[in-house]
């Protein structure tokens, strides 16, 4: 079957982009700004952020403990390790590499390479930022989660990939009550990654934010950059 001329896979320039590129310019810069008003408040410690911070962790350990990763804690403890072991940055960097693929064999290049290049950018940025912000985790953190803490490697990784999928992938569902269904269990699945991190005590609530907003920013300036230069 022949796929519309509006398919953003298929068609010479993605319209469905092109129209909505001035949006993403103002998400993007919305997010940056976030990013970056985030960024500020960690580097200089300050107090009323670092304040709720603490309480946000001291909430979590009151109420959950110091649970391990593992499948031998109950339901809750499960599904964090779960979502905890595979919203990391490698399993996500595979999902998009997977499905980079298809679309490079079977559909757009340039799209193919766009997936990649993107992930790949918020990777390094992600990094450096962690060695340059060189802010530690909380106490009682697995020992599992090494390295610095600012921004959250899971939240980048997971807010990228679930939301290409959400922005790139649903919209080709052609059953409008299916793609509410599979939107809502991909943004449900997003929130318990972002959660397993206050849960794990992986990171602070601003390493999670942190992650989010950048990798929105990230996200949304591409695809308007995509969507503007794209030949």
């Amino acid at each position: 079957m022949k796929l519309p001329s509006n398919d953003i896979f298929m068609e010479k320039r993605p319209q469905a982009w092109v129209e909505s590129s001035p949006w993403y310019n103002v998400a993007a810069g919305l997010s940056l700004f976030l990013f970056i008003l985030i960024t500020i408040c960690v580097k200089a410690n300050v107090h009323f952020f670092t304040t709720i911070e603490d309480k946000v962790t001291a909430t979590m350990q009151a109420n959950f403990g110091h649970p391990q990763l593992n499948y031998q804690g109950g339901f809750l403890n499960d599904i964090m390790t779960f979502v905890a072991s595979y919203g990391d940055i490698v399993p996500m960097g595979i999902i998009v590499l997977i499905i980079a693929a298809v679309l490079f064999f079977k559909y757009r290049k340039s799209l193919a390479i766009w997936m990649v290049g993107t992930f790949g950018v918020m990777g390094v940025v992600g990094l450096v930022l962690k060695k340059l912000i060189h802010r530690m985790r909380p106490a009682g953190h697995l020992l599992a989660d090494d390295g610095f803490s600012f921004p959250s490697g899971h939240s980048l990784a997971a807010t990228m990939v679930i939301w290409m999928v959400i922005m790139i992938l649903v919209p080709r569902i052609k059953s409008k009550g299916i793609r509410i269904i599979v939107t809502l269990l991909l943004v449900i699945l997003w929130l318990l990654i972002l959660f397993s991190r206050l849960y794990f005590s992986a990171h602070h609530l601003g390493d999670i934010l942190g992650g989010v907003t950048l990798s929105l920013a990230l996200l949304w300036g591409s695809m308007a950059g995509y969507a503007r230069f794209f030949d």
